[in-house]
């Protein structure tokens, strides 16, 4: 409590400085845009008419005029070849800047001059639809203020409301149905690696919405973009510095009573410093087990000392989670920004702070997994060693900074700085109870599983960046940057525990352990390099009959490295096989390692060589482009892309896979312009997806609650994807949109996950492989409508829906579709794409009345079934759609001041992953989560 109190004590002095110096005079702050491409104008020139006031644009189109004594004036903006344009009524008020966006329409064979009245462009949604419907890219977006609408806290939440957009296990982006291997994340333009060495994308819980500025979907490749992306390409944009002082702090509390103020909650022990997100070395290897290698580690029986002390060296033997009530779930963020003169040019700058603790709960879920079946058997029996009921909770922390500067030389040339840092911890306790070896729920052999994970995320990430203009080459522009990425992901002392109990006829408990399942130990650690180095060139030209053109090359240059290691310890029980239910009774000294001459329980070393390895990816990549208009209205953007890909893996059992390729990525796109607010879009291209390197390494994991166990493959080849995409889009009115879309993809050796034939009642197995096609078409429809137009009493109400539909199919093999039909003689020969949707829905409606200072959103997502498991001799696994409904009610108590409500999760949704046969319905996986009810205060000064 005291730091915090320290913390609002700050933020008030700094409040009460900034207030004492509050300036006589204020600012004025004007884009100016092209009116018909909406692209910026650099040294247009800007006047306050009256005064001596005036400069001009800048290479952003950016014209700043500062001590301007308090008033209304009129800005006079013009350029050659463009209408002049006089701003009226611009109020500048003392210690504020007014920002104004100006569009300059081209001028005929009269240069015209217009007059309209002065409007500060503040509506970042509104902005980026006009930026939508210039762009020759076909893409969605979410910005800044739509964050707040809605009431989302990070990246993941906010892109739940973009077109075709699904967002599985809180964090992963599926656009259009397609999984995270054909879906590419990027922030400020720049590679991120992911932190999940079982993902190709990066984890989007990991940025608060409070350090974003804008989230852009591209739904289509152009060859300035990454090739690798199919489904679509996020694109993360961090705040931009403010134009004058701006300090911000929010904080909030949640309640879900599944897992707040709950005494059910599993909490084992952790570090003093679980609380900010990593572990202090509570949990690391002691170092009387770390000196040892497998090869060397203790013999039981002829290092009877040493093998005593490794087994009694965990001074942590928790392997059953206690429980504690939690407190609420809570967030605070904080930034300050300004806009400074050194050596009298503008030095932009913006901090911020963002922390987010959550604890989620549930006591009632389903974990099952089944044997495979024969022709004509119309019920399933569950597998041996798996529970059927789960009590599972987690606490999880996220901890994140930014700091963004940027300093202009002069109106040609600037260079700016980005810093960001995630810092991610997540304490998960499992239990489970249910029967072993009988499907007979009246069964008297019970099984218990136990397991406590702890996983520690970071993400650290510099860019530099610069972007120059040099007027005597035609006003070539030039824009670089070098992104330089370190990130982690470690699980230290991962602890998993399975034993067995019976009741016998007088109802007393009898527990048993034994070396089936052998009490154990992980530690995994990750670790990834990424450095990436980006030029891009834009020339101005006369192209197609001298029409006002542009001419794009560029180049990049990435470089991946990534080590994985994995140390397995495990205990052999030797002694108090039969126990009294009390499982640490097996890790106390006097039942470890030699006692009087004998040994008990011991601790040894597994080393799975395969399971630790080092790859790298080199990426060289090319481009060239144009973007022209060839007709009146219609405008052509086309290129080619040329990625050289040269990517290895080696595994510490010599066991290596490579993919050596060059590859061309040619793109065209037309858009022709019906008039002003509709367009026809249609474009064509090919772009391809690797494997992650989790899919390429020849590891074999063996998931203790699934029960199976999951192979890599070495020989896998890269996916080439030939993508057709066709779009009408219409914009009424500002704010207002209209659009339909249809898509069609045609896949060659995509890669997917299948299951290997099993010999009698073996562990299941799967692996990733190439199969030879696959084709995948929908459509999408979007529309945003402001209620106002119907009637008066509705004008400040607005609607907004998008439904995206996705059918897709691959062919299976002839292997597979023997082992299929041995138990279902009609199966097809075709089956969905693996992690696929079949459609997605998003709708909500939204009240704003600015006077009145109130506003409210209740929205609605859902995704259709998905393939997340494909089996051969069981139905395959598919995830069941989880409707979810979210509202917001916001008031603004003053200009500085607002308090937010939430209810989350309204419908309480279920998590289904589901088996079907026949008529008969069997989870795999199934849980609540909960509603959330959540209160915030956020508190804004600013100049």
């Amino acid at each position: 409590m005291n730091f915090k109190h320290a913390v609002l004590s700050l933020m008030l002095v700094i409040g009460s400085v900034f207030s004492a110096f509050a300036q006589t005079t204020g600012s004025v702050r004007l884009t100016v845009v092209d009116d018909k491409t909406g692209e910026t104008l650099i040294g247009a020139t800007v006047m306050i008419e009256g005064t001596s006031k005036g400069t001009i644009t800048d290479f952003d189109g950016i014209a700043t005029l500062n001590n301007i004594n308090a008033g209304t004036y009129n800005v006079r903006v013009s350029y050659i070849s463009y209408q002049t344009t006089v701003i009226s009524d611009v109020k500048v008020e003392a210690g504020k800047a007014e920002e104004l966006t100006v569009h300059l329409k081209p001028a005929d064979l009269e240069i015209n001059e217009v007059v309209i009245t002065a409007k500060a462009a503040k509506n970042s949604e509104n902005a980026l639809l006009t930026l939508q419907r210039k762009s020759p890219k076909l893409f969605d977006a979410i910005t800044a203020d739509q964050f707040s609408r809605i009431g989302v806290s990070d990246a993941a939440g906010a892109l739940k409301k973009v077109t075709g957009v699904t967002i599985t296990s809180g964090k992963y982006v599926f656009v259009r149905g397609l999984g995270d291997r054909y879906s590419k994340s990027v922030l400020n333009g720049s590679d991120v690696p992911s932190l999940d060495p079982n993902k190709n994308s990066v984890q989007l819980d990991l940025f608060p919405t409070n350090l974003i500025d804008n989230i852009i979907v591209y739904k289509t490749f152009t060859p300035d973009l990454p090739g690798d992306f199919t489904g679509g390409l996020v694109d993360i944009t961090t705040k931009d510095f403010p134009t004058s002082f701006n300090l911000t702090f929010s904080a909030g509390l949640e309640y879900n009573p599944q897992a707040n103020f709950n005494s059910d909650f599993l909490a084992p022990k952790g570090s003093s410093t679980d609380f900010l997100g990593y572990d202090n070395g509570f949990r690391a290897l002691p170092k009387e087990i770390a000196q040892y290698s497998a090869s060397d580690f203790p013999d039981p029986y002829l290092n009877k000392s040493e093998i005593t002390s490794v087994s009694r060296a965990f001074k942590n033997r928790q392997f059953n989670p206690g429980k504690a009530s939690q407190f609420l779930n809570h967030s605070f963020s904080f930034s300050v920004g300004d806009q400074v003169k050194l050596f009298g040019k503008p030095l932009g700058y913006i901090f911020g702070l963002s922390y987010n603790r959550k604890y989620s709960n549930y006591t009632d879920g389903v974990q099952n997994s089944y044997e495979g079946i024969s022709e004509g058997q119309t019920t399933l029996n569950r597998d041996i060693h798996m529970a059927t009921t789960e009590h599972k909770s987690d606490d999880e922390v996220l901890l994140g900074a930014m700091f963004n500067t940027s300093y202009k030389f002069n109106n040609n040339n600037k260079i700016g700085l980005s810093l960001m840092t995630n810092q991610s911890g997540t304490n998960d306790a499992r239990y489970q109870d249910g029967y072993l070896l009988d499907a007979n729920p009246d069964s008297t052999t019970h099984l218990q599983n136990r397991a406590i994970t702890y996983t520690q995320r970071a993400f650290r990430n510099g860019q530099l960046r610069g972007e120059h203009v040099f007027p005597h080459l035609n006003n070539l522009n030039v824009k670089w940057s070098n992104s330089f990425t370190i990130s982690s992901i470690k699980q230290p002392d991962t602890r998993m525990i399975r034993n067995q109990y019976t009741i016998n006829q007088q109802g007393d408990t009898l527990y048993y352990m034994g070396n089936l399942d052998r009490p154990s130990r992980f530690y995994r650690d990750l670790k990834e390099i990424n450095n990436s180095s980006k030029l891009d060139f834009t020339l101005p030209a006369k192209l197609f009959g001298g029409r006002d053109s542009k001419i794009k090359f560029g180049g990049l240059y990435t470089y991946k490295n990534r080590e994985f290691r994995e140390n397995i310890y495990q205990y052999n029980i030797q002694s108090n096989k039969n126990f009294d239910g009390d499982i640490s009774v097996f890790f106390q000294d006097q039942n470890l390692g030699y006692v009087d001459g004998t040994l008990k329980n011991y601790l040894m070393m597994i080393n799975i060589d395969g399971n630790n390895f080092d790859a790298y990816q080199r990426l060289f990549a090319g481009y060239a482009m144009i973007e022209s208009p060839i007709a009146k209205k219609l405008n052509l953007t086309a290129g080619v892309r040329m990625e050289k890909t040269d990517m290895e893996l080696r595994a510490f059992n010599d066991s290596t896979g490579t993919i050596k390729t060059n590859d061309l990525l040619p793109s065209i796109a037309l858009t022709y312009n019906i008039n002003d607010k509709t367009n026809i879009r249609a474009s064509a291209n090919r772009t391809l997806a690797r494997p992650s390197f989790r899919e390429f390494a020849p590891l074999a994991t063996y998931d203790f609650f699934g029960g199976y166990i999951q192979n890599g493959n070495p020989d896998l080849k890269r996916t080439l994807v030939n993508n057709f995409d066709l779009r009408w889009e219409k914009y009424p009115s500002p704010g207002e949109y209209l659009s339909a879309s249809l898509f069609y993809k045609k896949f060659f050796n995509p890669i997917e996950n299948a299951q290997l034939p099993r010999a009698g009642g073996s562990t299941s197995q799967f692996q990733f492989k190439n199969v030879d096609k696959s084709t995948l078409y929908g459509a999408e429809i979007e529309i945003r409508k402001n209620l106002g137009s119907f009637t008066e009493a509705l004008k400040n109400f607005r609607v907004s829906a998008n439904y995206t539909y996705v059918y897709s199919y691959v062919n299976v093999t002839p292997e597979e579709l023997v082992a299929i039909r041995a138990w279902n003689p009609g199966a097809s020969d075709t089956r969905p794409m693996y992690d696929q949707a079949p459609y997605t829905f998003n709708a909500s409606l939204s009240y704003d009345n600015p006077e009145k200072g109130w506003e409210s959103t209740l929205s609605y997502n859902v995704s259709g079934k998905r393939l997340i498991v494909y089996q051969i001799d069981l139905p395959s696994i598919y995830l069941q759609p989880m409707p979810e409904m979210n509202f917001t009610l916001k008031k603004n108590l003053s200009k500085r001041c607002s308090l937010m409500f939430k209810a989350k999760n309204i419908l309480d949704n279920t998590y289904k992953e589901q088996i079907t046969l026949g008529d008969n319905v069997y989870y795999t996986t199934k849980y609540q989560q909960g509603r959330t009810y959540a209160i915030s205060f956020s508190y804004n000064l600013s100049k």
